[in-house]
């Protein structure tokens, strides 16, 4: 009879305890409201594709356009070997339909359309970004929305640590075809706003490699096979920029003169035994712009570019079994665009 009590007062001990566990998990529990507020996080409709300073550095390449080899969907076209000019395109639709944009403003040349993207270094290119169509953000100048594709170039801005006011690098770089380039980068803290910031490098190289030449008659015997050497390819060429950066409350401002003289061989086809070539380039170009950028609240934004720009471009062929061309370029630009923001929600 005992063992039957106790048998009984268990069961009836665990019902409950089940019964209590049960109720627990059915009730119902009160939370407290929690508001989350923040500004919509901006997409692109379009992806783009970006190569940061810390890919660059890996890359070890020398200019913009052997950066610009990694970008899936780029053709890339070199005219002439080491100094010879390259440019690049989107989806074959050719050179004149892809913007080049240096720190927000698009380069130009007015003689055929075409941009020379072997002319900027990237000892002081800190992001490089490619879209495949057209930008999204609504923040841009009137002529970003008149391409097919668009790269934007970013310089680097100096950046300081506590204690740090002066940064300066030196790079010598030597490869083949005897090419020495020499670059140096100075940045200067001036003030809690404002830095400055001077990049220059020079390149110097003979174009010089030796090649197989040979010719096989139609009858299958060899009329001569010799090693050849290139002639011609040659190039020299000095660039330097500065730049001077601020920024105060809900704004920032860039001002940046940049200058470019090179001059140069072109190779050539080698035809009938004929090695070298009568066409040489000179190229002296400097342009110098200004940005500045205020945001006023939260709704309104503003942003103005201008822009001055002097080409002078000079280019012979002194082959006598064609016509003899001298001919010289010259241009002058002057650009100004102010874009606006109002923002509703």
């Amino acid at each position: 009879m005992r063992s039957w009590l106790i048998c009984l007062l268990c069961f009836v001990f665990s019902v409950s305890y089940g019964q209590i566990k049960k109720s627990r998990l059915d009730s119902i529990q009160n939370v407290a409201e929690v508001v989350v507020m923040s500004r919509l996080t901006f997409r692109e409709v379009i992806p783009s594709h970006t190569l940061n300073v810390e890919q660059l550095k890996r890359l070890n390449s020398h200019n913009v356009a052997d950066a610009l080899r990694y970008f899936a969907g780029l053709q890339l076209k070199d005219y002439g070997g080491v100094g010879g000019i390259k440019t690049a395109n989107i989806r074959s639709m050719g050179t004149n339909h892809l913007g080049i944009f240096y720190d927000g403003v698009e380069l130009g040349n007015a003689q055929n359309g075409q941009i020379d993207l072997g002319q900027f270094s990237l000892d002081n290119v800190e992001e490089i970004t490619l879209y495949n169509g057209q930008k999204s953000a609504i923040f841009q100048p009137a002529s970003e929305f008149g391409n097919a594709g668009s790269v934007y170039i970013r310089t680097r801005r100096p950046r300081f640590a506590i204690g740090e006011n002066r940064h300066l690098r030196f790079n010598i770089k030597y490869g083949s075809s005897d090419m020495v380039a020499l670059s140096t980068l100075w940045e200067e803290r001036i003030s809690e706003a404002v830095s400055s910031s001077m990049s220059a490098g020079i390149i110097s190289s003979s174009g010089k490699y030796d090649f197989r030449y040979r010719r096989i008659t139609p009858d299958g015997t060899v009329a001569y096979d010799t090693t050849a050497t290139r002639q011609n390819g040659d190039i020299w060429a000095l660039r330097a920029e500065a730049n001077l950066n601020g920024v105060f409350e809900q704004g920032a401002w860039n001002i940046k003169a940049y200058t470019y003289h090179s001059g140069r061989g072109i190779p050539g086809a080698i035809v009938n035994n004929v090695w070298r070539r009568g066409e040489r380039q000179w190229d002296h170009n400097t342009f110098a712009q200004a940005s500045l950028q205020k945001s006023i609240g939260n709704v309104f934004s503003t942003r103005l570019l201008t822009k001055y720009v002097h080409y002078n471009t000079h280019y012979i062929n002194r082959d006598t079994t064609t016509l003899m061309i001298d001919n010289r370029y010259r241009q002058q630009e002057f650009y100004v665009s102010s874009s606006n923001v109002f923002e509703i929600i």
